[in-house]
């Protein structure tokens, strides 16, 4: 069974943590009234997705500042910013990655103005609020307001917040989405790479009404406390990507698609207090990256963990869409990056007609199936698409690797556990979330990049390497990865592993339970779930459940 809330417990955090605008508010006023000067300013710097407005407003309720400022009041026109953005953004396929710093978006003037503004103000509280109000006036009160970016995406599919400075919230998220990635997420994270390291407070609304105010040293203990043992991330679930799936039942674990290792998108959970705080794992990431991630690591990748695990359960839903992901060439011509995706499928459960559909059949031409998809006009005519890929039957237990360039389903009757690079924003789909086809140009453009299941790609079915190190016998999985290997490792008595000063990405794919020992209290690992083990965490113990064999899976980053 899935820990849907596993947490890290922070020490000596009892009182550094409190919940409701009005505890809020008050340990705010405290603070303000312990500084010595007659005029305080207080600095809400702000995450992309978060509720500006009706954040400041309850601050403003709460602490009554003598005078208001909004990051935003000071930002270009749209039109300016979106012109500034022309090389990044262009049509939904042209998107180049941001070099722009959130001052870009500032009008000079306007910026100049609101300084003056503040600098003629002799006492009493300033409150300086949005994207980007740290860089404004040098604040005595810092609190850092943030947000997972898997909630800012829901709050981009509700239609209820914007992309920095542009006012599109009744865009299709897809597009939203799309900027965010290039765009503000790129401008955000420097904001967010310093203000963590320093914030007086971290204020965390992914439950807008029952935010949470917790000291940033108390935070950064949490953060701290992390690198020293395996921890989980709190696994999220997302039932949109399933067709008829609008409602889901969380008791019920009635979830399609849930992603368990994506440090850009899920949280860890710290225990403070009676409280959980929900913090972006990818703060992790920046607080302090080789800590996390090991020295090799970050020279090579930077800020980022190039290894994702997410579950596609599709035992009881079928989803008929098909996929391609993009080779090279193409990534490099429509986003102007040097980039290769990489995805493999690795069984957790089948039903005995599981399968999965990858590349077209031998005979069927794309001139053919592009004229049979833009003619499906009915729900049952675009199922029967799927009828034209090759079939491929798998079990439990088997690993396919899913060339770039063939369109492929995500199977049927199936568990499985996808193991990818990165995320998968540049994962081309056939049909809309309305179940309607891309236009000709779109569909033009998938059939371009895909290719037929050859002989050649079925090598990577079940491409298994059979060896033995320190006289445990484990298998590497057949890879196109030039940058993650993973290896299957078979136990029945207690195993010692070393990390070599590098990350590690595990997931339990047999066996009720597990024990994980070393120098950090014990921590139960169930069937399913995924763990990572910093590269501080030099050695550790895998012990299964007495009598019983487990077998488990373990990422790591090629040197």
């Amino acid at each position: 069974m899935i820990n849907k809330k596993p947490y890290i417990e922070v020490p000596q955090s009892d009182n550094a943590c409190w919940e409701g605008w009005s505890n809020i508010g008050q340990v705010l006023l405290d603070h303000i009234r312990s500084v010595d000067k007659k005029k305080v300013v207080i600095t809400i710097e702000s995450n992309l997705g978060t509720y500006l407005d009706s954040n400041l407003h309850a601050l403003r309720d709460c602490i009554v500042p003598n005078v208001t400022c909004r990051a935003k009041d000071i930002y270009k026109d749209p039109k300016i910013i979106r012109l500034l953005n022309k090389n990044n953004s262009g049509s939904d396929h042209h998107l180049s990655t941001s070099t722009h710093n959130i001052e870009d978006y500032f009008d000079k003037q306007k910026l100049k103005g609101l300084q003056n503004n503040i600098d003629f103000i002799d006492e009493g509280i300033v409150l300086i609020h949005g994207i980007g109000s740290s860089k404004i006036w040098e604040p005595d009160i810092l609190i850092y307001s943030d947000i997972s970016r898997w909630e800012q995406l829901q709050r981009f599919r509700r239609g209820e917040v914007s992309n920095i400075g542009v006012y599109n919230a009744d865009v299709p998220h897809q597009k939203q989405q799309k900027w965010s990635y290039f765009i503000d997420w790129r401008i955000c994270d420097k904001i967010k790479k310093k203000a963590i390291t320093s914030c007086d407070y971290f204020l965390e609304t992914n439950n807008w009404k029952k935010p949470k105010l917790a000291t940033g040293e108390i935070i950064r203990n949490g953060y701290e406390l992390a690198y020293t043992q395996p921890f989980f991330n709190a696994p999220f679930f997302d039932p949109e990507l399933w067709e008829n799936e609008t409602e889901y039942n969380r008791e019920n674990n009635d979830f399609k698609w849930g992603f368990n290792c994506s440090m850009d998108e899920n949280n860890i959970l710290l225990k403070l207090g009676d409280y959980l705080f929900e913090s972006p794992a990818i703060n992790l990431v920046y607080f302090n990256p080789t800590k996390l991630l090991g020295d090799d690591v970050y020279k090579k990748y930077g800020h980022e963990l190039p290894i994702r695990y997410n579950f596609i359960d599709t035992l009881d839903e079928k989803d008929n869409n098909l996929y391609l992901n993009p080779n090279a060439n193409f990534l490099k011509e429509e986003y102007g990056i040097h980039h290769k995706q990489y995805e493999s499928y690795y069984v957790m459960d089948a039903e005995k007609s599981a399968s999965i559909g990858i590349g077209l059949q031998e005979g069927i031409s794309k001139e053919y199936f592009e004229e049979t998809t833009l003619a499906a006009k009915t729900k049952n005519a675009r199922n029967k698409i799927q009828n034209l890929l090759e079939t491929v039957k798998l079990q439990k237990h088997d690993h396919l690797v899913i060339p770039n360039d063939a369109l492929h389903t995500k199977g049927n009757k199936l568990m499985i556990l996808s193991i990818t690079k990165s995320s998968s924003i540049f994962e081309l789909s056939l049909f809309d979330e309305k179940e309607k086809v891309w236009s000709a140009d779109h569909l033009n453009q998938l059939l371009e990049f895909s290719s037929n299941f050859t002989e050649d790609y079925r090598q990577h079915l079940n491409d298994l390497n059979g060896t033995k190190e320190n006289g445990t016998e484990y298998e590497i999985l057949g890879t196109q990865s030039d940058t993650f290997i993973t290896k299957r490792i078979w136990i029945e008595k207690p195993l010692k592993l070393k990390t070599a000063g590098a990350i590690s990405v595990i997931n339990l794919v047999e066996g009720d339970e597990m024990t994980v020992k070393g120098d950090f209290d014990p921590m139960t690992v169930h069937y399913a779930e995924t763990f990572v083990v910093p590269a501080t965490v030099k050695s550790f113990m895998m012990d299964p459940s007495p009598g019983t064999r487990a077998c488990l899976l373990l990422t790591t980053i090629k040197e």
